[in-house]
């Protein structure tokens, strides 16, 4: 069995099934767009030609609809020279391909196409499986997208989490706010930690996604069973956004894009009724682009430095008779929670930006150990929550910080009370893109993590992760994808290996690996 992530229950029969131009498929006609990806795969592996046939009793292969299926959920079985697909919704449906393509190995050229009989019965334990790619540090378009939303939904992750603003670059369209895509797109320059030194080098970087592209994007995602998530990141990483519009700053006087990464003081000015009109419009655009139940507002890593000193920021305040800055944040974060609720969304934030004030109707996606907020505590209080350790799931730090293995460990669920584990909605990796500059970075960071990744998402795990692993890595290989193909050979954390990642080379494991050095 070659499946990842691990089926809930997986079954060895005696026998073996063959796919031959005997085969003939019979599909309730509502799914059959899934059957035919099926057939597209298997004629493009082996030298078969598959048809449909309206007639049940003479398919060897039946797609069926089955209502006892829960949404997602999928059985698989290959008996007595019969293959049967059953399944409640579309993606049930979709699922069911994606592991019949890992079952048969339809990835690769063949000259049979056959695989043992067995019995899977499979279904998810967390319903938000994400993945999410910042394009702000460095702006990866449609074309890199696409290409992350398949290999996500190979393997069942169904959120796409858009990080689309930040300091170093806003990168969705927006047109009620020109400059916001004229000059808080783009950057004169980038940090970076090349030739044993950390400078600033001045070489602009840019891009956004158009409107068009977006609805496009959306498409594809949908069709692959995968939900684009976007994030608008406020009060804090705002710097791009303020340097075409400084009027919504503390200060008046943010006047570039951020080169270097790190935390900025200058974030939206929370006292200045103008920044409300600025976000809401900035929201109604984004909200119609991306049509997913939620939307991300960050709320991370916010100074109070400039609204401590602001006038405006102070008379809120004490017009609101709140204690304190941190205070006013949630007062600002609940001010749009409750403008896009009235757009059916439901809002996520980052855990460091919530208080024990913020609304509970506001998912906390937990990437932080907080005293008094962390997954474990916040669930249990009865908050939704995504789990994102950092130690686990961030994919920027380099693999000798976070071996696969230490993303494989990571227990969602750990610490929860039995009866609050309905609020743990599910697990998301995280690719942060301050130093991955390149695509070959990025999939050589994200790769083969994702599949480690799906594997606790989805989240039945077992022992021979590694042996079902080698059937991916030949996928990337027909892909053309760079990957990190020794991976599973990292146990545990190399200090040499972070250290000159520190403060030398940030590309150093890409570099190594592809014999540059």
């Amino acid at each position: 069995m070659n499946i990842i992530p691990q089926p809930k229950k997986f079954e060895k029969i005696c026998g073996s099934f063959k796919i031959d131009g005997d085969c003939f498929i019979f599909c309730d006609e509502q799914f059959k767009v899934q059957a035919e990806r099926l057939v597209r795969m298997i004629e493009s592996s082996v030298n078969v030609n598959v048809e449909f046939t309206d007639e049940i009793d003479s398919a060897k292969i039946i797609f069926s609809k089955y209502e006892e299926c829960g949404k997602e959920d999928y059985f698989v079985m290959l008996s007595q020279d019969i293959l049967t697909v059953k399944f409640s919704d579309m993606t049930g449906c979709f699922y069911a391909v994606e592991t019949l393509r890992q079952l048969f190995g339809l990835d690769k050229k063949r000259e049979i196409i056959s695989c043992d009989n067995c019995y899977i019965e499979d279904s998810p334990k967390f319903s938000h499986r994400g993945l999410l790619i910042d394009v702000c540090r460095h702006f990866y378009g449609s074309d890199v997208l696409k290409q992350i939303i398949d290999l996500m939904s190979q393997v069942k992750l169904n959120k796409l989490h858009l990080h689309l603003s930040d300091d170093q670059g806003f990168r969705v369209q927006i047109d009620k706010y020109p400059l916001l895509n004229t000059v808080s797109s783009s950057r004169d320059g980038s940090e970076v930690v090349r030739n044993g030194k950390r400078y600033v080098e001045e070489l602009p970087h840019g891009g956004f996604l158009t409107k068009d592209e977006i609805r496009e994007l959306v498409v594809y995602a949908a069709e692959r069973q995968v939900d684009i998530i976007p994030e608008i990141d406020i009060p804090g990483h705002s710097v791009a956004a303020l340097a075409a519009y400084p009027e919504f700053c503390c200060t008046g006087q943010v006047t570039e894009v951020r080169k270097q990464w790190g935390i900025s003081k200058d974030i939206l000015c929370a006292g200045n009724d103008s920044t409300y009109d600025f976000v809401r419009d900035i929201l109604d655009e984004v909200s119609d682009l991306f049509p997913s139940e939620y939307f991300h507002l960050g709320g991370d890593e916010a100074p109070k430095d400039r609204w401590c000193n602001c006038k405006l920021c102070r008379e809120r305040l004490s017009e609101l008779q709140l204690q304190n800055f941190d205070e006013l944040q949630t007062h600002m974060v609940e001010v749009f929670r409750k403008y896009l609720e009235s757009k059916g969304k439901t809002v996520i934030c980052w855990n460091d930006g919530l208080t024990a004030s913020s609304d509970k109707e506001i998912v906390s996606q937990v990437w932080k150990p907080l005293a008094d907020s962390d997954g474990v505590k916040d669930a249990n209080s009865g908050r939704k929550v995504i789990m994102s350790q950092h130690f686990n799931l961030y994919f920027d730090y380099p693999y000798a910080m976070t071996p696969l293995c230490k993303t494989l460990r990571f227990k969602p669920l750990k610490g929860v009370n039995k009866a609050n584990c309905q609020n743990v909605l599910g697990v998301e990796g995280c690719l942060w893109t301050e130093y991955v500059d390149s695509s070959d970075k990025l999939f050589f960071n994200l790769l083969p993590r994702l599949d480690a990744l799906a594997e606790v998402a989805w989240g039945y795990r077992s022992k021979n992760f590694a042996k079902r692993l080698k059937n991916r890595m030949e996928t990337y290989d027909n892909l053309g994808l760079i990957y990190n193909g020794k991976a599973l050979n990292i146990k545990k954390r190399k200090f040499g290996v972070i250290k000159k990642y520190l403060n030398k080379d940030a590309n150093i494991e890409l570099n190594v690996y592809l014999n540059r050095q």
